[in-house]
């Protein structure tokens, strides 16, 4: 069953059409066929009205199609809700859909039920009908917006009364708001020693696959890097030379928890990460995502493992949009502890925590091989709030 159905006025309305019955009845003992006749034709009505509360909306559905919308704080979208009606016409009906506050309505009719929005709008459609309602909204704040729960009430033709139809089956579209993110420079941190794809003048590697010029040969150079027509052009011996490249990744480790609790300040950490995440992907940087938040699997806390381009961007993304204060956290200790055993660190880590006391030995064995940063009260985009502790890898 697609709608669950509830009547108001259906009790005035049985009562109304015995009214009618009896006066009809009365009308012909007394050979009023005048009055008979109108109340004849008021009972037609009535029971017309009867038979569309019973039969309207019974074919009306909802294209429940699973869609998440992305946008930022600010940004603009829309709810879009199509209805396909194959049975009796909806005149004047009323929808009254509820969704969580991420996202707000830019009309005005709009009521808030905790960290619910109410909203109504009008609907009509007709017999074979398609229908497509457009809520414009806007991002309000960082999260996930689903739509919890659809109504329509469709009034009665005539007089008063309603039927209510309150969709039963999971509503499937959701609007998901990103966090705010502010511009990043100079982040870099290559590993001469380690070889990847970033380009780095003092590296030992050199990518094969990108030669980008000759010089002379010299009796260290191999015999296969000699490039030929070059040679017989210049009539003397000539190497190729390579982009010399070093790895470039990074992993991003976040520490929600301040003692007992989760960190007052997690709206503005999670726009700092975001920041990183949006800079990395920018600089085409591979990176990795851990936040000490219980998970299932393999892995016991939240972990983006590494990546690039868009699809890790919005990975990412999509994991800092859903981080709350009512998730399950674990001590940050035992999730670098983990990490220390089973993870194979990139070439430089950042570190957000309150506390850098707590993670102290894992920084000092990390730093001994890789670029290590933890960050402390550290201020972006002109905000008073952070201050950075950097911590130099060898």
């Amino acid at each position: 069953m697609i709608w669950q159905r509830e009547y108001y006025g259906a009790t005035k309305s049985n009562w109304v059409l015995t009214i009618i019955f009896l006066s009809f009845t009365m009308s012909i003992i007394l050979v009023q066929y005048v009055a008979a006749g109108v109340f004849c034709f008021l009972g037609v009505i009535a029971l017309l009205q009867i038979y569309y509360f019973k039969q309207v909306g019974q074919t009306l559905t909802l294209l429940n199609n699973k869609k998440r919308s992305r946008l930022f704080k600010g940004g603009q979208s829309n709810w879009e809700l199509t209805f396909e009606n194959k049975g009796l016409p909806i005149w004047n009906g009323q929808l009254r859909i509820y969704f969580q506050d991420a996202v707000k309505p830019l009309v005005n009719l709009q009521v808030g039920h905790s960290q619910l929005i109410e909203i109504v709008v009008p609907l009509t459609i007709g017999r074979n009908e398609v229908v497509t309602v457009k809520i414009p909204i806007e991002g309000q704040k960082r999260g996930l917006s689903r739509l919890k729960q659809l109504e329509l009430t469709v009034p009665h033709l005539f007089g008063e009364g309603s039927v209510l139809l309150v969709h039963k089956p999971l509503l499937l579209m959701e609007q998901m708001v990103y966090p705010r993110m502010y511009p990043l420079k100079n982040m870099r941190k290559a590993s001469p020693l380690k070889p990847g794809d970033s380009e780095y003048k003092h590296s030992l590697f050199q990518d094969l696959f990108s030669p980008v010029g000759t010089r002379d040969y010299q009796p260290a150079d191999q015999f296969h890097h000699i490039h030929w027509k070059a040679s017989a052009r210049m009539q003397k011996l000539q190497t190729k030379v390579f982009t010399q490249v070093a790895n470039e990744s990074a992993l991003l480790v976040l520490n929600v928890v301040n003692r007992y609790s989760i960190i007052s300040d997690l709206e503005e950490r999670i726009e700092e990460i975001a920041s990183f995440v949006d800079y990395y992907y920018r600089e085409g940087i591979p990176f990795a995502l851990a936040v000490n938040v219980r998970s299932f699997g393999v892995t016991p806390y939240l972990y983006l493992p590494i990546g690039d381009g868009q699809k890790q961007r919005q990975k990412a993304m999509e994991l800092l949009s859903i981080l709350s204060k009512n998730d399950n956290t674990m001590p940050f200790t035992r999730m670098l502890s983990h990490m220390d055993m089973h993870e194979n660190l990139p070439v430089s880590v950042v570190i957000f925590t309150h506390d850098a006391k707590e993670m102290a030995s894992y920084v000092a064995k990390w730093s001994k091989d890789i670029h290590v940063k933890v960050r402390v009260n550290q201020s972006l985009g002109g905000e008073i709030g952070w201050k950075e502790q950097p911590l130099q890898g060898r």
